[in-house]
């Protein structure tokens, strides 16, 4: 299998994982939590380098910083359509992270992972 780009590896830690894990939520679940988690990383890397807040970003904005992301294109296979692929994913995401903001009343920057966590956790049980 090959190694993520270190742009996609570094977002979530093994600690991370592990609590994840630990929330013996389905398979299906805990993989939205952690792809929750690595898009709302690289969404605050985007943020950080626009000087945007996140709830403000744009498909287009997204996209072009992705294009543009010199540790993902060094990757293995990245190609146009990973970056089509990777863009609208992480575009796609700002649903659940603005839900969980919303519903803990705070900025999508000032999340953190057990916010998402017990969002997830509480969908799942529903």
């Amino acid at each position: 299998m090959a190694e993520l780009p270190q742009a996609l590896s570094s977002l979530l830690t093994s600690a991370e994982n592990t609590q994840i894990d630990q929330t013996l939520l389905p398979t299906r679940e805990r993989f939205s939590i952690r792809l929750t988690v690595y898009c709302w990383r690289y969404l605050q890397q985007i943020s950080t380098q626009l000087q945007i807040p996140i709830e403000s970003l744009s498909p287009p904005q997204i996209q072009d910083c992705i294009s543009k992301d010199t540790q993902l294109l060094a990757g293995p296979q990245v190609d146009t359509d990973f970056i089509d692929w990777f863009s609208h994913l992480v575009s796609s995401s700002l649903k659940p992270l603005s839900a969980i903001a919303l519903e803990d009343q705070v900025l999508i920057n000032n999340l953190t992972l057990e916010a998402i966590i017990s969002w997830y956790t509480q969908r799942a049980v529903q």
